[in-house]
């Protein structure tokens, strides 16, 4: 392998993290070497907006997080559209698929998620996408605008947004649930339910306790239809599978034992020398379960990146655990679910629910502290809510390493 000059910063990956990394070293270190990686040709640009571009609220230029000559300003070494395949710790090198190696002093694993897609699937058949690219949403967006008939397989936030988004362009989604109701990560039974009806209303049709078993393909290798586990074939022509982000891990999965994200302490450090996650690729402690998980939650990104190029720049920063938290507005309803919404049946929990209409809120105690709450319609309180989640956890950083 052909090697560079020595670079003392390299990232991985151009999102959220990434760009927050670049731009909290640049803060402390104004003349150190930095180089960015990406799989992806694009400028850093919002993955939460691509459901809005499918809607037709926003154009594809409206997508981008900062001014296209900021890396310029920041003498940044861009590598976009370059793929890394592997790090080698004890050379401080990152292996590219052109056959370079970047020589690093640290390094900052952003390379986010992909999508969880079902074993079940055949592979690269046309017409079966997921959510995660520009490059997906210009696809689902002009498919639908065609007239394709879509089914989003999944009932979780991205494909809630989704189905919504393709419903504000004119298009009607069909959704296939495996749960018994939407949101079941983040909802409890009866708050899923009140969105799902507050869906249908608008006229989208949505199938619980269902899945996929199978797709058919037409003639000319196209999607024909998809076969349920009740035998029903409902016929479609674009297949978006919404069924979770797993962690982009590849790079470390030789190096790190254990499954899920890589697992960092509150620096964002992980167990490989000079080597920082920070991300969805990056397991980090969740204050209210008090266990360290993967959590593709934008802010959480923005802020993780930042702890960690803090860090590689020479600081102390330490980052302050995340907070399960999401928010999105469903056909008009808001909807914000943070911490613990589902409480087990035990005497050491609590729950509170007020419900009047389409204002539903759920507060979950644990031990007599706030862990979580769900709120629909009237979402005010939020705020308030999140701050004395956070106070409730308390310090937890001494017990916080990989």
């Amino acid at each position: 392998m052909r090697l560079r000059n020595m670079a003392k910063y390299v990232i991985i990956g151009n999102s959220a993290a990434g760009l927050a990394g670049v731009k909290a070293i640049r803060s402390k270190d104004p003349c150190g070497e930095v180089t960015i990686i990406s799989d992806e040709k694009h400028f850093p640009y919002s993955r939460v907006l691509l459901t809005h571009y499918i809607a037709g609220h926003i154009k594809i230029e409206d997508f981008f997080l900062e001014d296209r000559d900021l890396f310029i300003r920041l003498k940044v070494n861009q590598l976009l559209g370059t793929r890394a395949i592997a790090i080698h710790p004890l050379h401080r090198t990152v292996e590219l698929e052109t056959g370079q190696a970047i020589t690093y002093e640290t390094l900052l694993i952003a390379t986010g998620g992909l999508p969880a897609f079902p074993i079940n699937l055949p592979a690269k058949i046309k017409g079966i996408t997921g959510l995660r690219t520009i490059e997906d949403a210009i696809n689902i967006r002009q498919q639908a605008m065609a007239g394709a008939k879509v089914v989003i397989w999944g009932g979780g936030l991205v494909g809630v947004k989704l189905a919504c988004a393709l419903h504000e362009a004119g298009n009607s989604p069909e959704m296939i649930v495996s749960s018994p109701h939407l949101l079941s990560q983040v909802a409890d039974d009866e708050g899923g339910r009140l969105v799902q009806q507050h869906m249908e209303r608008h006229g989208l049709r949505i199938r619980c306790s269902a899945d996929v078993v199978r797709v058919v393909q037409d003639s000319a290798g196209g999607l024909k239809s998809t076969i349920l586990n009740n035998g029903e074939e409902i016929p479609c022509h674009l297949l978006v599978v919404c069924k979770g982000v797993r962690p982009n891990t590849s790079l470390v999965d030789k190096l790190l034992s254990g499954s899920g994200g890589i697992p960092v302490d509150s620096r964002m450090r992980t167990r490989l020398p000079n080597i920082y996650a920070a991300g969805d690729v990056a397991n980090t402690y969740d204050i209210t379960r008090q266990e360290s998980c993967s959590m593709p939650i934008w802010p959480h990104a923005v802020a993780q990146g930042r702890t960690a190029g803090l860090n590689m720049a020479g600081e102390k920063a330490r980052y302050r655990g995340s907070l399960p938290r999401n928010a999105l507005e469903i056909l008009g309803l808001p909807f914000i679910s943070m911490g613990i919404v589902q409480a087990p049946a035990q005497e050491e929990w609590e729950v509170s629910i007020h419900r009047q209409g389409n204002n539903y809120q759920k507060l979950v105690y644990f031990q007599g502290r706030l862990v979580g709450a769900m709120l629909t319609d009237r979402v005010e309180p939020a705020g308030r809510l999140q701050a004395s989640i956070r106070s409730a956890a308390g310090d937890w950083f001494d017990q916080y390493s990989v």
